[in-house]
């Protein structure tokens, strides 16, 4: 697999050859860019032109016209760094010219400054340079155009992942707000789930709940929580309130009494938009030919399975499961020279949204399927360290799934698997049995 990748390294350099190219600076109100002619020397000053469609149509090649004559999209490619989202209207501006479109990443580009001068200044025609040089280098990746689908359910995808940052921001003030006027609710109840909500919507203060009619409320908590509270909790509450050690916050119960509100009103409408959305998502997913055979394997959802079709776009360019594994960051760094081997560890370069759902799908499908968790627990049994034996699964729930894929079928239990597994499980029962015993005791 390494060979391969100094093979597709040495493949990108071949494919500039005898080509010129653009670096491309992005930013908010003007790109600047540097020219390198075929033998990667610099044509010329480097120029900038402002983000706007004179800037685009005319200033941009009036500037390409006066520098290098005559060109065309064979013999001339543009590179641009990938940072934010101002790369983007360029790139589709002109690959709908007919030119080819390189990325360079931010990281590349911040490595790349002292190299130039021993120097580690910014400036924007430095940057222009280096993304130009570092393309030329083969140090990029090549812009791509996805279905309309395609692009929805990835647009889809990163807005759920930024409503559950949101979602979890609200969900932090309010627990800090009854950490602080009646902390002993923390121990009853979840402070995000429905019953919860529907709670602090008319009580949050323990003098409220010394006052609450517990046969009055318990059929709507039972309800609304789904059978998970009811009468034990309301009396549990009820009960705890008299001992409250919370802060004495009477004088201000209309100001804390709107904090609240604003709070819970923020995750009802986050949690409904999160549900439009997955809906969204899942129905896109379900176009795909990948959708069934993904949630063939037991742990992996219907909205799990269709954001890991919308971060990795389209499943079937990938030959081999390390370049997914490589794509989220789950790629083991290798620090070895002569005789000396360092500590293998995660890159943790790259799709963070992709690298937090494969945690979440292993976390899941070691429960169920087989291959593993007979991986999984053979680390426990030798070393205890439940994150990081989850994590070491990535790569073996990785090859499954692109071996299902490639054979177009859905996931089968096979008997010689399953019966590996049931002759470990007594071994990792036992060991937690005991791991249980020491902690009561400690």
């Amino acid at each position: 697999m390494k060979r391969r990748g100094y093979q597709k390294y040495m493949e990108r350099k071949k494919k500039l050859t005898g080509k010129r190219i653009v670096g491309i600076d992005p930013a908010s109100e003007k790109h600047h860019s540097a020219v390198l002619d075929e033998g990667g020397i610099q044509i010329g000053r480097s120029f900038s032109f402002p983000v706007s469609f004179e800037g685009y149509g005319i200033k941009l090649w009036n500037e390409l016209n006066r520098m290098l004559g005559n060109y065309n999209p064979d013999n001339l490619v543009f590179a641009i760094e990938c940072s934010c989202a101002l790369w983007k209207s360029f790139s589709d501006y002109i690959t709908e010219k007919g030119y080819t479109v390189l990325l360079v990443s931010p990281l590349t580009t911040y490595h790349s400054r002292p190299i130039m001068n021993h120097d580690f200044s910014k400036t924007d025609p430095k940057d222009a340079l280096i993304i130009a040089d570092n393309a030329r280098n083969g140090s990029y990746s090549e812009y791509r155009i996805f279905t309309p689908d395609s692009n929805k359910l990835h647009r889809l995808s990163i807005t759920y992942e930024k409503l559950v940052k949101d979602r979890q921001k609200a969900v932090g003030r309010t627990r800090a707000l009854m950490q602080e006027v009646f902390p002993e609710y923390l121990l009853c109840i979840g402070v995000d789930t429905h019953g919860s909500l529907y709670l602090l919507e008319r009580y949050f203060l323990p003098e409220h709940f010394q006052r609450i009619d517990v046969h009055k409320e318990e059929k709507n908590l039972w309800h609304i929580s789904n059978g998970n509270h009811s009468t034990d909790t309301l009396m549990k509450l009820k009960t705890l309130s008299y001992k409250s050690i919370g802060s004495h916050v009477q004088e201000e119960e209309e100001a804390l009494r709107l904090t609240l509100d604003a709070w819970i009103i923020q995750i009802r409408q986050i949690d409904l938009s999160m549900k439009k959305i997955s809906s969204a998502m899942i129905d896109l997913s379900k176009k795909t030919e990948y959708f069934e055979i993904l949630i063939s394997i037991k742990g992996i959802s219907d909205l799990t399975a269709s954001r890991f079709i919308a971060e990795c776009r389209n499943l079937d360019e990938y030959n081999h499961y390390k370049q997914i594994e490589k794509l989220a960051g789950a790629n083991v760094r290798l620090m070895d020279s002569g005789r000396y081997e360092g500590t293998r560890r995660i890159s943790k370069i790259g799709n963070k949204r992709l690298l937090k759902l494969l945690y979440q799908m292993a976390t899941q499908t070691v429960k169920f399927i087989p291959e593993i968790r007979i991986k999984f627990m053979k680390r426990q049994l030798k070393k205890k360290c439940y994150r990081e034996n989850i994590i070491a699964c990535v790569p073996w729930l990785l090859k499954l799934i692109m071996a299902l894929i490639k054979e177009r079928r859905q996931y089968v239990f096979k008997e010689e698997a399953t019966q590996e597994m049931k002759k470990l499980e007594p071994k990792y029962t036992d060991m937690s049995n005991k791991d249980k015993k020491q902690r009561k005791v400690a």
